[in-house]
């Protein structure tokens, strides 16, 4: 490119990009999955994120505490259960500044 060429300068134009849609389901997932309510249980993945403490954290400090159900491989902890440790380790944590 020879030096005297005129400098041109690059115009970049801004263009809005859409959400792509969600794709068409076909046979069993195109029905609708029905309404179940709020749920009552979660895996510990979950309850360790509802928590706010990491899976590991659960596992070692927590798990030990609660009452959960087993049925074969998968692991489910009530959220009453998750709801009544809370005010268990609270109340430990209360007594524990007093004394």
């Amino acid at each position: 490119m020879p030096r005297n060429a005129a400098a041109h300068q690059l115009q970049l134009e801004v263009v809005p990009v859409e959400q792509p849609k969600a794709p068409a389901r076909h046979g069993k997932e195109a029905r609708a999955q029905p309404k179940l309510g709020p749920r009552l249980a979660l895996s510990p993945d979950e309850a360790a994120g509802v928590l706010g403490v990491s899976r590991d954290y659960l596992d070692e400090h927590v798990i030990g505490e609660l009452r959960i159900v087993r049925r074969g491989r998968r692991i489910l902890i009530a959220l009453a259960e998750l709801e009544r440790w809370l005010d268990r380790a609270a109340a430990r944590g209360t007594v524990a500044r007093e004394a």
